[in-house]
């Protein structure tokens, strides 16, 4: 069965670094396991910062990708380039590509940046999808909404 694929389109003002830290901290609220595929070390970097600051009241354990850390102990991996994933239920894809892992994946979520340049990569991304055989789904991103 293929992955559920959704396409979250955000609002101009919301970076998908942040959107990415969000939809995280939900799916760990729900036990997932989560790998994010960042387009560089150093946006990968940049993420696990931010997973640090991001939210006052909570924290989500994680780790980078060329870290060795047990899973239960670090259930949110960043990675980038095509360093394969230790486990995952959900992945997050920051990157401009369909990591070849993909599929490995129950589900995969991907950043629609507000941005109208950023938007014609997604849309490659979609067509990518269809011919895996995913039937991606379109979303509005509600930040409101989202840490609830």
């Amino acid at each position: 069965m293929p992955p559920r694929v959704d396409f979250y389109v955000l609002p101009e003002t919301l970076a998908a670094a942040r959107f990415a830290c969000a939809i995280t901290a939900r799916a760990r609220r729900e036990g997932l396991m989560v790998h994010i595929q960042a387009a560089s070390r150093d946006e990968a970097l940049e993420l696990n910062d931010l997973l640090w600051t991001f939210n006052d009241i909570s924290f989500v354990p994680h780790c980078l990708a060329d870290e060795d850390r047990d899973p239960a102990v670090a259930p949110v991996v960043i990675g980038w380039a095509e360093l394969p994933p230790r486990t995952g239920d959900l992945l997050i894809n920051l990157d401009e590509a369909i990591p070849a892992f993909a599929s490995g994946f129950a589900r995969i979520v991907e950043a629609v940046p507000g941005d109208s340049a950023r938007r014609g990569q997604s849309r490659e991304r979609w067509r990518q999808y269809k011919e895996m055989g995913c039937e991606p789904q379109r979303l509005d991103y509600d930040a409101g909404k989202a840490d609830a």
